[in-house]
């Protein structure tokens, strides 16, 4: 494994990656009680069971997305999985968690005392850029070496 066959889109991939692993453990969802804090639920992160549809459709496929650009770099020239490379399908689950990402910030409860949180925007956040380095990166040029 060369390092240094490493360009800086996928040193984005993997930046983006880290973001999206440490907002998989902040709150996902915040909720506004006011003065009565007992009644209050307890802030899901994204392991939760409840929030069944977020693990695997938003953290982890923008994980694996990033893993399989990454693991793209070291493979050679022609291997292929079902027709595509490894980075065709690792930019085709970035796309698919920046969508999935998008939508829970607009859906979800539909009670007024119920807000995104943290870790939803950094989610958010970090599958963009994801999905932005993943279908840029391929079109922009190399640099040269001074």
């Amino acid at each position: 494994m060369n390092i240094r066959s490493l360009t800086r889109g996928d040193g984005g991939v993997i930046g983006a990656a880290v973001l999206l692993f440490i907002a998989s453990f902040l709150s996902f969802r915040s909720y506004d009680c006011g003065q009565n804090s007992i009644g209050c639920p307890k802030e899901p992160i994204g392991w939760k069971p409840e929030l069944f549809p977020v693990l695997p459709s938003i953290f982890l496929a923008g994980i694996v997305a990033a893993a399989l650009i990454v693991a793209a770099r070291f493979q050679p020239e022609g291997r292929k999985v079902l027709g595509l490379g490894l980075d065709a399908w690792g930019t085709v689950l970035a796309v698919s968690a920046a969508w999935s990402s998008l939508w829970t910030i607009f859906g979800g409860p539909d009670v007024d005392a119920v807000s995104p949180g943290v870790g939803q925007i950094l989610a958010l956040i970090a599958n963009l850029v994801l999905a932005a380095v993943a279908v840029l990166t391929p079109r922009t040029p190399r640099s040269r070496p001074r």
